[in-house]
């Protein structure tokens, strides 16, 4: 193939990426404020995603003489927020520095879109019970010179206080020669919560978590999938299994909100073969964060494709659910759309619950669900309240198929599914429409490892 054509197609392949993509691209406010001559400006330039998580970002700040340039991470919680670093590496400051104030902007960027359609981010600033006290030296004002009280004064209420929402101009992505550093530890500017990599010599890990004193809600996410999903890291939990797929997995230890001592205090263990990992929000350059992030680097491991490959396809007849009077037993063309596995588990039981709500807004939301293209229920409404199907699952692997019935009045249809395998639970954020299917492959063994 001649290179012109190479580059082509490559140039239409990131096209065709970014476009999919809702965060990456450029977004902007103006906003009136009292006391000033020009006003508030904000832009945020997100660059292009690694594994759709991670997001190198700049953001630009101006207030009558007051401009900055920052760069920093953003990573994704979920369909709808990205969650923000507790570093904001100052590129320039000018006629002064915000110092730790700018931590004062952690939280989530919220996506949503306006009457008219257009995309904003609105600022959603993290839950804290204890004011300005997250663990940070904050500056004074009578540490600037007098004649920058009233600029400083201004922007930390803003910082602190007012809203912050800004809308789309573009989906061109920020490139710079620093974009690609933000995503590797040891080459970034400064540390933006990304931990050394991991090589892990086994699929199988496990989370281990660590005694707190503090009243802190915190998620754990491998590759955009709950481990947990905003637990009380104060309360006894068991271990949490997990399976890594082969090259790079994404393990992100998310801060959903500070306790009454400050900033959280929570740690996990990540616990592989012989190799241990603890990922600590009370470790100094974890102080204030949102997240800590680790890549995990699997090799090529045959028996990430024997648990699943080598195995006929189970067939269960032993489904619980409401069918609705539908013919169980004959293959809809809703099951031959597009489809998205979201996560895949080994299960202890033969019998498993799944627990399925909405953790947003009740909008009339219905979904389809199947194990191994047999029906466990049709048109099944998902509510605010958990509702509960047990499902019997056969020898060796299942997959189990989530299909939008509908879309509800809030696009698309989401909603949060909790597989309940005797003690051990673990969550899962399902988001289909009309063209795509979401699965999760649950394999049983009759004596699991």
């Amino acid at each position: 193939m001649k290179p012109f054509f190479v580059t082509l197609i490559c140039i239409f392949i990131l096209s065709h990426l970014i476009a999919q993509d809702i965060y990456t691209g450029k977004w902007t406010s103006h906003t009136d404020v009292n006391k000033s001559i020009s006003g508030l400006d904000i832009s945020l330039e997100i660059g292009i995603s690694e594994k759709n998580i991670l997001y190198p970002a700049q953001l630009r700040i101006s207030l009558d003489s007051f401009n900055a340039t920052y760069q920093l991470l953003l990573v994704k919680k979920n369909s709808r927020q990205l969650a923000i670093s507790s570093q904001k590496y100052a590129v320039s400051e000018t006629p002064f520095s915000l110092g730790n104030i700018t931590s004062l902007l952690n939280g989530t960027l919220d996506f949503g879109k306006d009457i008219k359609g257009v995309p904003f981010l609105e600022l959603n600033r993290i839950l804290t019970r204890s004011g300005r006290n997250i663990g940070l030296k904050m500056p004074e004002l009578k540490s600037y010179p007098k004649i920058h009280y009233p600029l400083a004064e201004n922007l930390f209420s803003i910082i602190e206080n007012e809203s912050i929402i800004v809308k789309k101009q573009n989906n061109e992505p920020w490139v710079d020669n620093n974009t690609q550093k933000i995503l590797q530890p040891k080459t970034s500017p400064t540390y933006f919560g990304i931990v050394d990599t991991i090589f892990a010599k086994t699929k199988y890990g496990s989370v281990k978590f660590l005694n707190n004193n503090d009243v802190d809600i915190i998620s754990l996410k491998l590759n955009g999938n709950n481990i947990v999903d905003q637990i009380d890291s104060k309360k006894n939990r068991d271990n949490e299994d997990f399976i890594l797929d082969t090259g790079l997995n994404i393990l992100v230890f998310f801060a959903d909100d500070f306790g009454k001592n400050g900033a959280s205090s929570s740690s996990v263990n990540i616990q592989f073969d012989n190799t241990e990992k603890i990922l600590d929000f009370k470790e100094i350059q974890n102080t204030a964060a949102t997240f800590i992030v680790v890549k995990i680097f699997l090799k090529f491991d045959e028996g990430s494709i024997t648990r699943f490959d080598n195995y006929p396809t189970a067939l269960s007849n032993n489904n619980t659910g409401n069918n609705n009077g539908n013919n169980l037993n004959n293959k809809p063309s809703s099951l031959n759309r597009n489809s998205k596995l979201i996560g895949s588990i080994v299960a202890r039981s033969q019998q498993i619950t799944f627990a399925i709500w909405d953790d947003a807004v009740e909008d009339g939301d219905t979904i389809s669900l199947s194990i191994n293209d047999k029906w466990i229920t049709k048109n099944f409404p998902v509510l605010k309240r958990p509702q509960f199907i047990t499902v019997t699952l056969e020898p060796g692997p299942n997959v189990i198929t989530f299909v939008a019935e509908n879309l509800g009045s809030i696009i698309p249809n989401t909603s949060v599914l909790e597989i309940i395998d005797g003690k051990k639970r673990k969550s899962f954020y399902i988001e289909t429409d009309l063209n795509q299917n979401n699965l999760i492959k649950i394999f049983y063994d009759l004596k699991p490892e």
